[in-house]
């Protein structure tokens, strides 16, 4: 995996999420020393409607944060909400090293 912007880190990242909260139902849970966390946000309009997930995750060893990450995932639809419009994700790591974060999502996608 090259960096947290490609689509490769976006697939490995939906899988761990996918995996670790079957049904998308928790919004606060634990996964191999990661506390992730997700907010919804939405709006439902006649014209146009949105809802944004912000998922924070973070990584502590002991008392020290190791990384903090936030991916947000965003859907528009027009009137017809059969189909989206625009769907997109976009990823901030907050603080802690690339590297870290990678690493710890990579091995998420091997177990």
């Amino acid at each position: 995996m090259r960096g947290l912007h490609n689509r490769s880190f976006f697939w490995q990242w939906q899988e761990a999420y996918d995996v670790s909260n079957p049904g998308h139902l928790k919004d606060r849970w634990e996964v191999d020393g990661v506390l992730w966390t997700k907010e919804r946000h939405a709006y439902w309009g006649e014209p146009y409607s949105v809802q944004l997930e912000v998922h924070r995750l973070e990584h502590r060893n002991g008392a020290k944060v190791d990384w903090r990450m936030m991916v947000v995932t965003e859907r528009w639809w027009g009137p017809d909400r059969e189909k989206s419009i625009r769907d997109t994700k976009w990823c901030k790591l907050i603080s802690g090293r690339p590297a870290s974060a990678l690493a710890w999502l990579h091995k998420q996608a091997l177990d």
